[in-house]
């Protein structure tokens, strides 16, 4: 059966101090405000209520930094008061606004935005029993998390072990003749974890398939380019799946202690002839460490993957997603002992139709291939694993 088991880029979760300085700057078209987030004091999907030195009327594009961000276009603005704040005279108004994209408020610029991002406790919005993060570290502890097998009583798959990771989420926007020229959204770095799957069944069982969300946070950085705010929020999902089925009684152990410098990529470009200017890409470099270990030789074929989804969003709206996955394959052959033992990470990227926060040019929906990077290895029970 093939066990498989798992890992870590699942976690990958990002580890750090703080945003890196936005690079270059962006120019704003003249009927483009900015109003920090200081200045609203409230938004809802169609209305805002602000208070500002600046001068507000119908058709201008808002750009703010209240709550997860917004960029709106102003259908009507009425005055509802005047004050001061901090003996500085400011207006009240009350805005009926429609969701507007980036570009009807960027003339042109080139930015480019890099963040680390430390993953903990405070920012995680949900965990699974047996999924623990250490806080200022960012490891992620896995312990005893379990997927029953269907049907089989006492049977299951259990994952054990940890994750560490120094990823970091880096964005690209370029705006050229009024529209969105170039936007690229990656995540890069590096990626160590010590994981262990188990599997345990006393009887013989069907094929199964299931997917879990283990963890999830939910991260907002706020970039100021110039005077225009850049606000992205990273929604780091740590997920996980087993599939296998057996011909009888198995017992099986895999284990991986890898270390991957990866990067994945989503890139649009207004040039670009194919996949509505989508394209995508990823790299890996690792070294692997299986193990492997097994009492009852059976027929089977299963496999396990750990790994992390990103999905991003750019000013409250949703973007695209990323997605970094170990994972490994096991084949055992029977009443020899042999098994065929397959490892690696994929990397995997799309946009759902409708990303246009950004620029009008980004509708359309991309479901890039998953792109693999893999090793195999001779196995044979009961502990013995030798490199194709």
């Amino acid at each position: 059966m093939k066990a498989l088991f798992l890992l870590p880029l699942a976690v990958t979760l990002l580890v750090a101090c703080g945003p890196t300085a936005p690079q270059n700057s962006l120019d704003l078209k003249p009927n483009a405000v900015v109003l920090p987030d200081d200045e609203v004091d409230s938004a809802t999907a169609t209305d805002m209520n602000v208070q500002t030195d600046k001068d507000l009327t119908a058709g201008q594009i808002v750009i703010s930094d209240e709550g997860e961000g917004l960029v709106r276009k102003i259908t009507e603005a009425t005055q509802t008061g005047a004050g001061e704040v901090n003996g500085q005279a400011v207006r009240k108004f009350y805005l009926k606004t429609e969701n507007a994209a980036l570009e009807d408020a960027i003339a042109s610029g080139d930015v480019s935005l890099e963040t680390d991002l430390t993953i903990g406790e405070a920012n995680m919005v949900q965990a699974l029993d047996g999924v623990s993060v250490q806080d200022f570290t960012g490891r992620i502890n896995l312990t005893n998390v379990k997927f029953d097998i269907p049907g089989v009583p006492g049977a299951s798959v259990t994952l054990n072990g940890f994750i560490e990771q120094t990823l970091k989420p880096n964005f690209n926007l370029k705006f050229s003749s009024g529209s969105i020229e170039v936007f690229r959204a990656g995540m890069s770095g590096t990626l160590k974890a010590q994981i262990t799957a188990t599997i345990q069944a006393n009887a013989s069982y069907s094929a199964f398939n299931v997917n879990r969300e283990l963890a999830s946070w939910n991260i907002k950085r706020a970039f100021l380019v110039g005077s225009v705010p850049v606000v992205v929020v990273l929604q780091p999902k740590l997920i996980a799946g087993v599939s296998s089925g057996a011909s009888g009684k198995v017992t099986v152990q895999v284990g991986i202690a890898p270390t991957f410098t990866t990067n994945v990529q989503l890139d649009y470009n207004r040039s670009r002839t194919t996949n509505g200017g989508w394209s995508n890409a990823f790299t890996a470099n690792f070294a692997l460490n299986p193990t492997f270990n097994y009492s009852v030789p059976v027929q089977g074929t299963g496999n396990a993957f750990a790994g992390l989804a990103m999905d991003i969003k750019f000013y409250g709206l949703a973007g695209p997603s990323l997605e970094a996955k170990p994972f490994i394959n096991l084949t055992l052959n029977g009443n020899n002992g042999s098994a065929a033992l397959k490892t690696g990470i994929n990397g995997k990227s799309k946009v759902e139709a409708g990303f246009k926060v950004l620029g009008k040019g980004l509708e359309t929906s991309y479901d890039g291939p998953s792109i693999e990077q893999a090793r195999s290895f001779s196995c044979q029970a009961p502990s013995t694993c030798t490199a194709n």
